[in-house]
Protein backbone atom coordinates (compact mmCIF):
# COMPACT_ATOMS: atom_id res chain seq x y z
CA UNK A 1 0.00 0.00 0.00
CA UNK A 2 1.41 3.56 -0.97
CA UNK A 3 1.45 6.20 0.88
CA UNK A 4 -1.19 8.59 0.50
CA UNK A 5 -1.01 11.75 -0.42
CA UNK A 6 -1.22 13.40 2.70
CA UNK A 7 1.38 11.31 4.37
CA UNK A 8 3.66 12.18 1.61
CA UNK A 9 3.17 15.56 2.65
CA UNK A 10 3.31 15.01 5.81
CA UNK A 11 6.96 13.76 5.59
CA UNK A 12 8.10 15.91 3.12
CA UNK A 13 7.35 18.61 5.77
CA UNK A 14 9.02 17.12 8.30
CA UNK A 15 12.04 16.58 5.98
CA UNK A 16 11.92 20.55 5.07
CA UNK A 17 11.71 21.83 8.47
CA UNK A 18 14.96 19.00 9.56
CA UNK A 19 16.68 20.70 6.43
CA UNK A 20 15.63 24.02 7.79
CA UNK A 21 16.92 23.38 11.46
CA UNK A 22 20.30 22.13 10.18
CA UNK A 23 20.79 25.12 7.57
CA UNK A 24 19.94 27.16 11.02
CA UNK A 25 22.61 25.53 12.85
CA UNK A 26 24.87 26.12 10.14
CA UNK A 27 24.52 29.62 9.77
CA UNK A 28 24.30 30.23 13.72
CA UNK A 29 27.93 28.69 13.55
CA UNK A 30 29.03 31.20 10.79
CA UNK A 31 27.44 33.98 12.78
CA UNK A 32 29.30 33.15 15.93
CA UNK A 33 32.62 32.92 14.29
CA UNK A 34 31.88 36.61 13.24
CA UNK A 35 31.01 38.04 16.77
CA UNK A 36 33.93 38.43 19.17
CA UNK A 37 33.41 37.34 22.45
CA UNK A 38 30.97 35.24 21.56
CA UNK A 39 30.31 32.15 24.29
CA UNK A 40 31.54 29.51 22.50
CA UNK A 41 29.43 26.64 24.91
CA UNK A 42 26.20 28.49 24.44
CA UNK A 43 26.37 28.67 20.54
CA UNK A 44 27.44 24.89 20.51
CA UNK A 45 24.62 23.95 22.99
CA UNK A 46 22.23 25.68 20.33
CA UNK A 47 23.60 24.17 17.39
CA UNK A 48 23.77 20.53 19.31
CA UNK A 49 19.94 21.30 19.95
CA UNK A 50 19.12 22.23 15.94
CA UNK A 51 20.41 19.12 14.94
CA UNK A 52 18.81 16.97 17.65
CA UNK A 53 15.58 18.39 16.55
CA UNK A 54 16.21 17.68 13.33
CA UNK A 55 17.36 14.04 13.78
CA UNK A 56 14.38 13.26 15.87
CA UNK A 57 11.88 14.83 11.97
CA UNK A 58 13.80 12.73 10.25
CA UNK A 59 13.37 9.57 12.05
CA UNK A 60 9.25 10.80 12.12
CA UNK A 61 9.77 11.20 8.32
CA UNK A 62 10.97 7.62 8.02
CA UNK A 63 7.99 6.83 10.72
CA UNK A 64 5.91 8.14 7.55
CA UNK A 65 7.63 6.56 5.08
CA UNK A 66 7.43 3.48 6.62
CA UNK A 67 3.40 3.48 6.99
CA UNK A 68 4.15 3.51 10.70
CA UNK A 69 2.51 6.97 11.35
CA UNK A 70 -0.25 8.06 9.53
CA UNK A 71 -2.01 11.31 8.93
CA UNK A 72 -5.67 11.06 8.90
CA UNK A 73 -8.55 13.21 7.60
CA UNK A 74 -8.92 16.28 9.06
CA UNK A 75 -12.40 15.96 11.27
Amino acid sequence: MGLKKSSIELKRDLYGVAGNLERTAGEISRLAERVKDVDVVAVLHLMNQLYKDADKLKAYADEVKGGRIVRGKAE
